[in-house]
């Protein structure tokens, strides 16, 4: 099977089962757990906007850093300092240094830590089952996300959030053995990215990160709120969520390397967008949010799968698929600062969640027309980037 024929892939899998169960089990709860130690909503968008606004400082470090040790180990190096978030965040109990504290490590941590991981997907997988490998992550994810929300809900309630976010940083900091027993890809010294592709690759993940901030950051508060502030049940729904569509990316990424790639982004964003939509009027009613909830499970699988097939694709055809990532990166920091400190600023001056979760719509349509916009031929630029296939 595709999926599975390249040994140095599969450890790309295990790296991203334990990530995985840090992301659901951990990231997932970061931020209602900061609503939890008394932080008003808007607040923690403002320190999520505030977050990803100094990761497009921290990424300047990313290129130097990879050229001193390899981009393998530098992976690693920032894997292991995102795991060392975690036990921070289990100390907070309100607005103070602890707090800046946590918000500047995570910022350096995961601006290292994204650009580095996606590079190194780009430079290890293979285009011909890109769109395999890439549902198979999905699958992946979707699995810890069935698993990782119920077990950290759990350990949040029965015991301290000390141990709970302290197995999180665990299970984060054993996913950097599978990078460092895999290969260490070559990254060009003195390479240029064209403009056309820097756009590109703004554009992109600025759409992207548009969508996040509302879609993401935005309904995990509100559905936080809408379950009454339960760690349990906000792990429950979050596990649902999974179990509603965990293997719907396997059939698609198939679809995707037999020459459906623009295809499977009308698939992939269309049913995103009308799960957008389902969250913007689910969100009052629990009942209305589980169901939210789980028609964004049948869509992601769908819309991630077309998605990052599509990223990394283009970041392979680029002459440098680590500075690819280094700007398009930057363009997700931004639409996730921008979406962020508009929920925040609606939030703040009296409306309700529904227009704030609207922004994740726009993202949607925005993100829709930029990716379609992808597989437009082009011509041969001057950095060597041959037109754009399917």
């Amino acid at each position: 099977m595709s999926h599975f024929a390249s040994p140095a892939f599969n450890r790309v899998y295990l790296h991203v089962a334990l990530q995985a169960f840090a992301g659901h089990g951990g990231e997932a709860f970061a931020f209602v757990y900061l609503l939890h130690a008394g932080i008003p909503a808007p607040v923690v968008l403002v320190c999520i906007a505030l977050m990803f606004g100094s990761r497009m400082i921290f990424r300047m470090l990313v290129l130097p850093l990879v050229r001193l040790v390899g981009l393998r180990r530098a992976l690693v190096a920032a894997t292991l300092v995102e795991a060392a978030t975690f036990p921070v965040l289990s100390q907070i109990t309100g607005v103070g240094p602890l707090l800046v504290g946590y918000l500047v490590l995570w910022a350096f941590s995961s601006s290292l830590y994204w650009t580095t991981y996606h590079s190194y997907v780009a430079l290890i997988g293979d285009n011909h089952a890109r769109g395999a490998q890439a549902s198979v992550i999905e699958v992946i994810g979707m699995a810890m996300g069935i698993v990782a929300p119920v077990v950290t809900g759990l350990l949040l309630t029965v015991f301290s959030p000390l141990v709970a976010f302290g197995t999180v940083g665990v299970a984060m900091a054993l996913s950097a053995v599978p990078v460092w027993l895999g290969p260490s890809p070559h990254v060009a010294s003195d390479a240029v990215v064209a403009p056309a592709t820097r756009r590109q690759a703004w554009l992109l993940l600025f759409t992207d990160g548009l969508r996040t901030g509302a879609f993401h950051f935005t309904w995990l508060i509100a559905l936080f709120l809408t379950l009454g502030s339960s760690f349990a049940a906000f792990g429950g729904a979050m596990a649902l969520s999974g179990v509603v569509g965990a293997f719907a990316a396997v059939f698609l990424g198939r679809f995707i390397d037999l020459g459906n790639g623009l295809v499977a982004v009308r698939i992939g964003f269309a049913a995103l967008t009308v799960a957008a939509l389902a969250r913007v009027f689910g969100y009052p009613l629990p009942a209305t949010a589980l169901a939210a909830n789980a028609a964004v499970a049948l869509a992601w699988p769908l819309y991630a799968t077309a998605f990052n097939a599509r990223v990394y694709t283009l970041a392979r055809q680029s002459p440098c698929p680590l500075r690819f990532h280094v700007v398009a990166e930057g363009g997700w920091d931004l639409g996730t600062l921008i979406s962020c400190l508009a929920a925040a600023a609606l939030l703040q001056v009296g409306f309700g969640y529904h227009l704030p979760l609207a922004i994740g719509v726009i993202g949607c349509v925005l993100g829709y027309l930029v990716a379609a916009g992808t597989f437009a031929p082009q011509g041969k630029g001057p950095a060597g980037v041959a037109a754009n296939p399917p």
